[in-house]
């Protein structure tokens, strides 16, 4: 058995480990002490929630606008996250998702509005295969430092923020297969070059 500790005076989100994900409780909340059977995938999904209301064959999070600190992370064990999301935290404490660099290999920050700051500690994560960000204010020259996350094998770097030269990078990533640039404004002859120098990648 796993043993999860989350902060006990708020809720910062959801855990799954391929349990059904709504029983009779609904999801599974990040407060507290929680429990998972040894040798499970774990998903953690980080954002400030003030609980769960049921709804037709479903449930509804209550959402909090407050952002969350990630300093509970660290009490966590360090390779037992496999996949986690990050919506509405404090940037400044994106530096304590490091600790669960051992095993993590699926990131997502969706509309974390996140800029260049995190992104060191983001490259640092060298177990990711997965990569996922939109939302976020993330320019050409701060996404280089990416090239050091040499397992990833999906990229989806979906920032309006950047431009085709944010992509330069991706050449040196030798497990790339998939590069996804959805809001990124390209125009057609850039996305062409781009899959020129990335052979073998599926770039869309």
């Amino acid at each position: 058995m796993v043993i999860l500790e989350f902060p006990a005076d708020r809720i910062v989100g959801t855990v799954d480990w391929g349990h059904p994900r709504l029983g009779a409780h609904g999801p599974t909340l990040a407060t507290g002490q929680v429990e998972v059977p040894d040798g499970t995938a774990i998903t953690l999904d980080v954002q400030a929630l003030t609980g769960i209301e049921p709804a037709i064959d479903s449930w509804t999070l209550l959402v909090s606008q407050n952002p969350v600190d990630l300093g509970f992370l660290r009490q966590l064990p360090a390779d037992a996250i496999e996949s986690v999301s990050l919506r509405s935290i404090e940037e400044e404490s994106f530096a304590a998702l490091s600790h669960l660099a051992p095993g993590l290999h699926r990131l997502y920050l969706p509309w974390s509005g996140l800029g260049d700051s995190v992104l060191p500690t983001l490259a640092a994560l060298s177990e990711l295969t997965y990569l996922q960000t939109f939302g976020n204010h993330f320019t050409d020259a701060g996404v280089q430092v990416l090239a050091g996350l040499t397992k990833l094998e999906s990229l989806y770097l979906e920032e309006e923020s950047l431009s085709v030269a944010a992509f330069g990078f991706a050449s040196r990533l030798p497990g790339l297969k998939r590069l996804g640039l959805q809001d990124v404004p390209l125009v057609d002859h850039e996305l062409d070059e781009l899959r020129q120098r990335l052979p073998g990648v599926d770039v869309r």
